[in-house]
Parts: structure tokens; C-alpha cells; sequence
């Protein structure tokens, strides 16, 4: 038997008078432009599917009025981008429920203006236009800008069109150049003849910088950071740019740089806006999650050492997994505004599934950022370390290790997308030499690359790859320690295992020789790849959204043993809640190849249970 659910209003009101609704809507004749594109134009809509399922269709009564507007919306749409003879009409058809009603409207487009000819005036002098003629940015855009010939007279592009030019101009150093388009329009030919005419007028020099703001840093400072200087050439690229660079400075929360009014002239004054935060600030944070359980974080800040505009911090953090506090002194400024020094002091105390490692030492980086999408860094780094293991029944590969790390890496980072939502490739490869100046323990070489992909697919639905890879180069006898070596696995790796649980590991034995576990013990090369498709939900459920993946990797001895470990594949789904802290995130995977080890069978003998198929995963952040 099934029963259907009528709401009870629907079904009082079923033989009452209504007023008509749009039901459904659609365009007749449309060649240049898409029904989609036309929808955004006219007032006129129809109820979505829900609220026609639920019968909630107030807002979208039918008026003939709004829609003989509609039409003139069209045809002002169509005769903006060209078509001046275009003719719009509409008709109205009632469907099965009188109530109901289909709305077409009817174009015919016609022919529309073509551009004939199109050309660039300049009034300059002969070397002036050859240099503006000459520049690269000036020929891309004299190909491309929408005004050439062949293309559709579109006045709703003329703005476009003459802020193109004028910002080409600006580019090359005049600070107030003319830009106007003329246009000689004949309908009855379907013709126009385009002229655009440029006035750069006199090139500009920076000669004065005028400072809005209270500061605590010497004005020298602010205007070194924005790497212009009394004598450059003015350009809008460099004005934008110096903007971004002091937004970026840590003491700086707010920054805008323009050109007040002035006389037209080679001589040019900026202005610049700015607010500090404050000098000395304490943040701390707290947050859980399936590996760590809980952590927190604080730290204080002084943004402002002497005056020099140098930053010195303290910061601690601390989860069942690590625990760590340091200093850092950032120095902003070295050879420009794009690079930057820091140098840290560390302590760190981690408990790993396989081994507990004591650690003291330093750091100091020299960080450039050559554009805003890249970063390349080059650091030391030396420390002291104790290594212990966890399990006294297994030499991982000594119970305690003593050693020194001593460390030159080269890392980068480049990123396609520079909008909030992740979109493009996204490459961070790092290179780490140990053992340059003979203060290590351990020589080796360590090459890591990591290459992710956001690809949307609809404007809420996005897939998301990200592969990565490890491989360390060791010539000695001994191993490595365990917090040198590979591991893989976890909340944010292969998600159908625990942390660092896939790849090689030995069995660990209770005191009276029963099998107790297996625990890792890593390995010198590593591999893994993740694909995940993230579906939002906004217009059903706000903030929240699904995702389904497909995990896989492994970790090898050395290379020689890669033909030994078959790659081990984990899939499943999960929740993601975007809070005001990030998307927090529950998934659930299940392993599709597990080992023998990952099952916990030892001898034959299974001292498992079902739950080793599966893992478990809560954390604040995308997986990638």
C-alpha cells in the first residue's frame, strides 16, 4: 500500500480561484545568446522545483506588465551588443491546471553591426608613438581588445575598451593619458568604422610620497617596503603591486596608494594610507580531532622590535602528538620587499605510533616571493635529537638514539588560483641535504614533490587530485632514524589507514611472547595520491557539503624494494561543515587491499577484528 502526503492547504485551496503563476519559462530564436544568459535579464522567473513540490509559488505570480517590460529589457540587451534590429514579442499558454501558465518570448535577433575598420590614433610626438607602438602589452592588446575589425559594435564594451588603453598607458609612465573612441555608424549597412584615439600626454616620475597614518616606524621604512623610489617612472602595475607588498608586511593591517589631486605634469606625488595593527597582540587557539584529540595553540607577538619594523614572537602548541615551543625573529626586509628572513629556536617533544623523539635546534630561512602565486625558500637548520623507541621489544633501529641533523633545504611554491576557493595546480617540490658542513650525524639527500589539481566541474561541485612523492638518497650502512624516514597514512594521506600505519612494519610481542601489534617503521621512498570529489550543498543544507575519494600509496624499504609493497588503495566519504574556523570534516574509508599487517593476522592467525578495515577521520581543514 503507499500513501501520499498532501499538504493539507494544498488540498482546501485545489478548486479556489488562483492567480496564474510562471510556470515555466523559455526563448524562442536565440542563436547568439542562451536561454541561461536571457533568465538573468528579465524580472519575469518561475518557481524551482521544491517550491513547486510544496506548492510555495507567492513570489512568482504572473504580471503582463513586468513582462512587456521584459521586453524592452531584451531588446536593450540585444541592441547594446549589437543587434539594433532586433525584435522581441511574448506569448502566454495555459497548461493542464489553468493557474499554471508557460511563458515563451519570441527574438528574432537580426543582423547585427559589424566593424568594418578599426584604427588607433595617437597625438605624441614620432618617438613617444614608437615607443607606445613598440610595447608588448600595448601589441597584445591592439590584437585582442573588442573594438577591432570583424567584431560586433557592442557599446556595452566601449568602457571596457578605453580602460584597456588607458591602463596600457599607464603602464608605460603617463600618469594621465586621454583615451576617447569615435565611431562611424551606418545601420542601414550593418557597418561601423571605429576610431580610437590615445593622448598619453607627458610621462610621469615619482618625485614626492605624501603619508596618511599614525606610525611607529620611520617613513623610510614604509616607503623602502613599497620598492618605488624618488626618480622611477610611474605605472599603475608598480602602484598596485606596492599596495600588495605593504598589505603583506606584517605590522601593516590596512594600505592604499593614490594620486591625489595635482597638477597634469612629469612630476608626481603619491599618497599613502596606512594602519598599523597592534604592537603587541596574544592569539591563542584550540581544536580537535581524530589523531591529535585535542590541541591548542598560543602565542605573543611584538611586531615592532626598536623600530626597525622587525617581528619577534613565542609560541607554544600541544596535542597528544606534539608538543612544541620556540622563538622567531622575522626580519621583512632584506634585498626587497619580496624577500624576507627568519630565524627560530625550537623545542619539540612528538610521540609517534612507532617512536618518541626529543628535539632542540634552530632554524633560519631566507624566503623569496617573486610574484604573489610563487615562493622559493632556502634554510639551515641543526638540532640535537634523542630518539626513543616506543616498544622495548623492537630496535627501531637502536632502543635510543642519539644524533645531530644538519641541513641545508631548497623548497618552493607555486599556486594557479589566487582566489580564496582552490582552483588550478598548486606544485610545492623541496630538495634537503644533511650533512653539508660535517656537523651530522647522518648524510643523506631528501627530494620531495607535491602536485595538486582543483578542478571545477559546476560552480558547486569540484574534483580535487593531489599526488606526492618522496625518495631519500643514503649510502651508508646504518639506518636512518625513524623521524628521518617516510611515513604515510592518516587524516590527511591515505585515509583508510590509522596515522602513519601503511607500510613496512614488524610484529611487537607482550612480555609472555603472545602477538600484541604491528607497529611502522617507514621507509627511504614514498608515494601517494589522493582524488576527491567535493559536492556542496549550500541551496539544500547552508554550510554544509559531501565528498567521496579514492586514496591509494605506500612506503618502501629503498628503491630495490619497490616490487616487493604493491601500492594499497583505501575509498570512502565524508561530511564537511564550513564554520567560521574552516570546513570542519568527518570521513569514513575503507581499505580495498590491506595486508596481512594492516589486519593485524600474525602466523596465520587473525588477532583482529572488523574494525581494521576501516578508518576513522575528524579534523578542521581539507583533506588537501
Amino acid at each position: 500500500m503507499i500513501f501520499v502526503l498532501i499538504p493539507s492547504s494544498a488540498k482546501a485551496n485545489e478548486n479556489e480561484p488562483r492567480e496564474p503563476v510562471a510556470w515555466k519559462i523559455s526563448f524562442e530564436g536565440n542563436e547568439e545568446f542562451r536561454g541561461m544568459v536571457l533568465n538573468q535579464v528579465i524580472a519575469t522567473s518561475r518557481p524551482p522545483l521544491l517550491r513547486k513540490i510544496f506548492g510555495r509559488h507567492s513570489e512568482f505570480i504572473l504580471n503582463e506588465t513586468e513582462l512587456r517590460r521584459d521586453v524592452v529589457r531584451l531588446e536593450r540587451y540585444y541592441q547594446r551588443r549589437g543587434y539594433h534590429n532586433v525584435q522581441v514579442r511574448y506569448e502566454i499558454e495555459e497548461r493542464r491546471r489553468d493557474w499554471r501558465k508557460n511563458v515563451t518570448f519570441y527574438i528574432r535577433e537580426g543582423s547585427p553591426i559589424r566593424i568594418a575598420s578599426s584604427q588607433i590614433e595617437i597625438d605624441a610626438d614620432k618617438q613617444t608613438k614608437q615607443e607606445i607602438r613598440e610595447a608588448r602589452d600595448f601589441i597584445r592588446s591592439q590584437e585582442r581588445h573588442d573594438f577591432r575589425e570583424g567584431q560586433r559594435y557592442q557599446l556595452i564594451r566601449q568602457p571596457d575598451v578605453e580602460g584597456v588603453f588607458r591602463e596600457r598607458l599607464e603602464n608605460l609612465g603617463f600618469a594621465w593619458p586621454e583615451v576617447s573612441i569615435e565611431a562611424d555608424v551606418d545601420s542601414a549597412a550593418n557597418r561601423a568604422d571605429v576610431t580610437i584615439k590615445l593622448k598619453p600626454n607627458s610621462k610621469t616620475y615619482f618625485t614626492n610620497f605624501e603619508i596618511e597614518g599614525d606610525l611607529t616606524v620611520p617613513e623610510r621604512v614604509l616607503i623602502r617596503q613599497t620598492d618605488i623610489k624618488v626618480g622611477d617612472v610611474y605605472s599603475r602595475r608598480q602602484i598596485q603591486a606596492s599596495q600588495r607588498s605593504i598589505f603583506n608586511h606584517h605590522l601593516f593591517r590596512f594600505a592604499t596608494i593614490t594620486l591625489p589631486e595635482q597638477e597634469k605634469d612629469s612630476t608626481l606625488t603619491a599618497l599613502i594610507r596606512v594602519r598599523e595593527f597592534p604592537l603587541r597582540t596574544v592569539e591563542a587557539s584550540i581544536g580537535v580531532g581524530r589523531e591529535e584529540i585535542v590541541r591548542g595553540q598560543a602565542a605573543w607577538r611584538h611586531r615592532n622590535i626598536n623600530g626597525t619594523g622587525h617581528r619577534f614572537g613565542v609560541n607554544a602548541r600541544a596535542s597528544f602528538i606534539e608538543q612544541r615551543v620556540g622563538t622567531n625573529y622575522l626580519i621583512p626586509y632584506i634585498f626587497n620587499s619580496r624577500s624576507s628572513n627568519v630565524t627560530s629556536v625550537f623545542g619539540v617533544h612528538r610521540l609517534e605510533p612507532s617512536y618518541e623523539l626529543f628535539q632542540a635546534g634552530f632554524n633560519s630561512g631566507l624566503i623569496f616571493r617573486p610574484q604573489r602565486n610563487q615562493t622559493a625558500s632556502l634554510s639551515y637548520e641543526f638540532s640535537i635529537n634523542e630518539e626513543l623507541s616506543r616498544d622495548q621489544g623492537v630496535e627501531l633501529p637502536d632502543s635510543v638514539l642519539n644524533y645531530n641533523i644538519s641541513s641545508i633545504t631548497l623548497s618552493g611554491y607555486y599556486s594557479e588560483g589566487l582566489s580564496r576557493d582552490q582552483r588550478g595546480w598548486v606544485v610545492q617540490p623541496s630538495a634537503e641535504f644533511s650533512g653539508t658542513f660535517g656537523e651530522a650525524s647522518f648524510t643523506f639527500q631528501k627530494f620531495n614533490l607535491d602536485v595538486r589539481r582543483f578542478t571545477p566541474i559546476t560552480n558547486s561541485l569540484t574534483f580535487a587530485k593531489r599526488v606526492n612523492g618522496g625518495i631519500i638518497f643514503y649510502s651508508q650502512d646504518e639506518s636512518l632514524p625513524s623521524n628521518v624516514r617516510y611515513f604515510t597514512g592518516g587524516t590527511n594521506s591515505v585515509r583508510g589507514w590509522a596515522r602513519q600505519r601503511l607500510g613496512p612494519s614488524l610484529p611487537v610481542f607482550s612480555e609472555d611472547g603472545s602477538f600484541s601489534e604491528y607497529i611502522p617503521i617507514g621507509g627511504r621512498a614514498t608515494f601517494a595520491f589522493n582524488a576527491e570529489l567535493r559536492q556542496q550543498l549550500t541551496q539544500i543544507i547552508p554550510n554544509f557539503g559531501i565528498a567521496a575519494f579514492l586514496d591509494g600509496g605506500q612506503v618502501w624499504r629503498d628503491l630495490s624494494s619497490i616490487d616487493e609493497r604493491p601500492v594499497q588503495f583505501g575509498a570512502g566519504g565524508g561530511i564537511r561543515y564550513q564554520s567560521p574556523i574552516g570546513p570542519v570534516r568527518i570521513d569514513v574509508a575503507y581499505k580495498l587491499n590491506p595486508s596481512n599487517e594492516d589486519l593485524n593476522i600474525y602466523a596465520g592467525q587473525n588477532f583482529g577484528s572488523n574494525w581494521d578495515r576501516i578508518g576513522i577521520h575528524f579534523s578542521i581543514g581539507q583533506a588537501f
